[in-house]
């Protein structure tokens, strides 16, 4: 049982121990909102959301607000969402369409390129009202495979640069042809990065996730460490942990998996480590009259579970059929607080429907099927025979520990836990974070928080 490490970064990345100051610290917490977030590319929303002309969404982020939003020309663009008269607030929605957008206060108004449109009274300015200060202030953004990405940076690198490897490593997927399944927003009590920290290393897996036992192997797992912060691991998935006995029969997700492909569970009685090779070999086999196109991947693509963490703070957890990404996001005052997103995308299949979401993102009716574990399950071309794009859902994380929300069982125990976690920083009895080899890529994260931090 061994952790595979592939570093194609230059950044050496010896285990060390760091102080509980970047997740308590006040000025710390200041200093990494201009060298960290004022200075780097941040996912911002889906190009999805807009497609058309007219769409907009807005992205909150810490202390700003930005408007992106697509012209009646159909170019892209982003703004700080904030109206250049007296700094009201521009937009209040979070996602739509318009042709122009007004402010609720005195009415100033502006053109989706960021221009001003009208001005009432303008005769009245007697100071003169240049168009190139009344207009909005641009924020620059790029698009990498349906992601729109945003930096509030006078001169970033290319986003493609950025990136670096992971754009050809996750070609393949093509994250632009998944739909919007769902939208979730927990309002945690504990810092941004002690999230991504959670999501960085598998030592905690056994301890605090029993089922994933059942379905993936964490023990056999490959690391890729990226320049610029970027981290990936892959897992082993339709097979159990080997730490543990292998069952005598197809474990209940298993099972779910097999049943899903038209395979019968029994026929892998004393057999459940032929599982994972079936599965793959099934795919292929019926992939095709399922709509889906499995020529691309490789054999373990079909199988296995990609995690690939995009810095500072975009987690992708994807198979050929589904991605999850959650984005933790800070606080605008508090460091021991954050806002932690899961947007669930889905590719279905149904040729008609995709063509029709292409056409208007906005019609049609709601997907069928069910959100699950990232584990491989198929939609059927019957799964859904239309699309709207569901809502975001809002709450506190006392939702989650109460059972009245959830965001999947996996994320649930990790909310359960993180704002222990923060708590416990608190403490006069804890100094420092203390990280083996296994947290890798918590260090490797940190180490380019530090690069950045030192850079600016």
């Amino acid at each position: 049982m061994t952790q595979k490490i592939v570093n194609h970064s230059t950044m050496t990345d010896s285990i060390r121990n760091f102080t509980k100051e970047r997740y308590m610290s006040l000025p710390y917490f200041q200093r990494e909102w201009e060298r960290l977030w004022m200075q780097t590319w941040l996912f911002a929303g889906l190009e999805q959301d807009v497609r058309d002309p007219g769409d907009y969404f807005v992205f909150e982020i810490g202390q700003e607000s930005i408007l992106v939003t697509r012209s009646q020309e159909g170019d892209l663009a982003a703004f700080y969402n904030v109206c250049q008269h007296r700094g009201n607030r521009l937009v209040q929605s979070e996602r739509g369409n318009a042709d122009s957008f007004r402010c609720a206060y005195h009415a100033w108004t502006y053109n989706g390129d960021g221009t001003v449109k009208s001005i009432p009274d303008r005769n009245k300015f007697h100071l003169g009202l240049p168009c190139e200060q009344t207009s909005l202030k641009p924020v620059h953004v790029d698009v990498w495979d349906g992601f729109v990405f945003v930096s509030m940076a006078d001169d970033p690198q290319p986003l493609t640069e950025f990136l670096g490897p992971v754009v050809d490593l996750l070609a393949n997927y093509r994250f632009r042809d998944m739909l919007v399944t769902e939208d979730q927003t927990v309002h945690h009590y504990c810092n941004w990065k002690a999230i991504i920290d959670n999501f960085s290393e598998l030592y905690h897996v056994d301890y605090i996730h029993p089922q994933h036992q059942r379905f993936v192997d964490c023990c056999n797992d490959q690391v890729d460490l990226f320049p610029n912060g970027h981290t990936g691991v892959i897992v082993e998935g339709a097979t159990v942990n080997p730490r543990y006995p292998i069952p005598s029969e197809p474990t209940d997700i298993l099972t779910e998996q097999l049943k899903n492909l038209d395979l019968n569970p029994d026929d892998f009685n004393n057999r459940v480590p032929e599982i994972r090779r079936a599965i793959q070999l099934r795919k292929r086999e019926i992939g095709a009259a399922r709509g889906y196109d499995y020529d691309r991947f490789s054999d373990e693509q079909l199988s296995d579970i990609w995690q690939f963490n995009l810095f500072p703070n975009i987690i992708l957890s994807f198979t050929p059929e589904s991605c999850w990404i959650l984005r933790p996001r800070p606080h605008p005052t508090d460091p021991q607080q954050c806002y932690f997103d899961k947007i669930t995308l889905t590719l279905f299949p149904d040729a008609d429907l995709q063509a029709k979401v292409a056409a208007n993102g906005k019609a049609g009716i709601a997907p069928g099927g069910r959100e699950h574990e990232v584990t491989h399950f198929m939609p059927g071309r019957d799964a859904t025979s239309g699309y709207a794009r569901p809502e975001r859902d809002a709450f506190d994380h006392h939702a989650i520990l109460n059972g009245e929300k959830s965001m999947t069982i996996t994320i649930d125990q990790d909310i359960h836990l993180l704002g222990g976690v923060q708590a416990g920083m608190r403490s006069k009895g804890f100094d420092r974070v203390w990280l083996n080899d296994d947290e890798i890529r918590v260090q490797h994260f940190h180490n380019a928080i530090d690069d950045v931090m030192e850079a600016h």
